[in-house]
């Protein structure tokens, strides 16, 4: 069942067929290098053992739950008798701490013309602005003085700040320990997602207007507890634990992972990548659920309030993509392994007057191209102002013998 969480340029829908390709590819270990949500891996199963790498730390946490976890998650009901008493103190306290934009937003959540909103949603963001400038709680209040008024409402914000403290808590005594916090925070991340007001992901909150003001009502009047609890239900280990012992997960620039693994002689045998293709920094979509696991206080930036370490990759750059690709192919033939590579004929790289084939063809000794299909790519209205882009993706397998 895994995670359930979509992201951009997700392979979902294209797993069982780079799976029926990597069946084809030497025996043993695969390596994932561009993992995300993990698609290609829970395709592949028990098949092989499967090593994860990403970047992104909620992706890498999500790889580490589910290939490596020894449990799966408490159900939402030990959940429930584990946290609540933690999550309600912590909750009340903040609730204190912003007494006046709760009472507020209570009102605009009431109101029934776009015009009476814009009018409390003023009231509401001076109010919040004062009350985040003189809070000083100790104890865990990132949302709250951070995203509260933009993607989430205050009282979401206070009640994602609660849980991940009953979680800390939880953690220091001993009643938990690692594999039960991470399920826990990506439960939290998948509970942010659908209750976010955005379009599926963190590149820019929405601006109620009188088109959406309804759905932005709707969004804020969602209890983050309630959505935590219920995706905690959804989520689950893959395969057995004997199996899960012998997966890795990496969370490194897959140009810096696999040049390393080719000088220690690793096991790995085939080597999975999906590299970037558009000029959209995934890392801009999805910097909430970074800071959601970091919970480092970080100074935000921009329309998004994105963090001023997010990730930037060169896959995404048009003057650098045809070289990644290449170092990303050199890198990955000389670990041994055999390479299925995903890219389409619109990738930046081919723009930019990149051969793939023929790097394939200079680096390993057999190269196929087994799957040219068409393909609808995940953006969530990222760049193109669209939920999805036609995409036709190429699928070469080459092999090193």
């Amino acid at each position: 069942m895994g995670v359930n969480i979509t992201y951009m340029g997700t392979k979902r829908v294209l797993a069982p067929i780079v799976n029926d390709v990597l069946g084809h590819a030497q025996a043993g270990t695969m390596l994932d290098a561009f993992a995300g949500m993990c698609s290609v891996g829970e395709a592949v199963g028990q098949s092989r053992h499967v090593w994860n790498n990403d970047i992104q730390v909620f992706a890498s946490e999500v790889a580490r739950a589910l290939f490596t976890s020894r449990e799966g998650p408490m159900s939402p009901l030990a959940c429930g008798d584990l946290y609540f008493d933690d999550f309600k103190s912590q909750r009340d306290r903040l609730v204190r701490h912003f007494e006046r934009s709760v009472a507020v937003e209570q009102e605009l959540q009431a109101v029934e013309f776009f015009a009476k909103l814009e009018s409390h949603n003023a009231k509401f963001e001076r109010i919040l602005a004062k009350e985040v400038a003189v809070c000083r709680v100790r104890s865990p209040h990132l949302f709250a003085t951070t995203y509260s008024g933009t993607f989430f409402g205050i009282r979401q914000s206070i009640e994602a700040d609660s849980i991940v403290a009953a979680m800390k808590i939880a953690r220091r005594s001993g009643r938990i320990g690692p594999d039960d916090y991470r399920w826990g925070i990506i439960a939290l991340g998948r509970a942010l997602l659908k209750i976010a007001n955005s379009t599926g992901h963190f590149a820019q909150y929405l601006t109620p207007k009188a088109t959406n003001y309804r759905r932005y009502i709707r969004l804020r009047k969602r209890s983050v507890w309630a959505e935590w609890l219920s995706s905690i239900a959804l989520l689950s280990p893959l395969g057995a634990a004997d199996w899960r012992r012998g997966n890795r997960v990496f969370r490194q620039d897959a140009l810096t992972l696999i040049p390393k693994l080719a000088l220690k002689n690793s096991e790995i045998s085939v080597i999975y990548a999906d590299p970037p293709y558009t000029d959209d920094q995934y890392s801009r979509f999805y910097h909430v659920l970074e800071t959601l696991c970091l919970y480092d206080y970080p100074t935000v930036t921009g329309a998004g309030l994105y963090r001023k370490d997010r990730f930037r990759t060169p896959f995404s750059l048009i003057s650098e993509a045809p070289s990644s690709i290449l170092s990303l192919i050199e890198a990955s033939a000389r670990t041994g392994a055999d390479l299925v590579l995903s890219y389409p004929s619109e990738g930046l790289a081919i723009k930019a007057g990149a051969d793939v084939g023929r790097m394939l063809r200079k680096n390993f000794k057999r190269v196929e191209m087994c799957r040219s299909m068409s393909h609808k790519h995940s953006t969530f209205g990222a760049s193109k102002g669209s939920a999805h882009a036609d995409a036709t993706e190429m699928i070469y397998l080459a092999r090193s013998a």
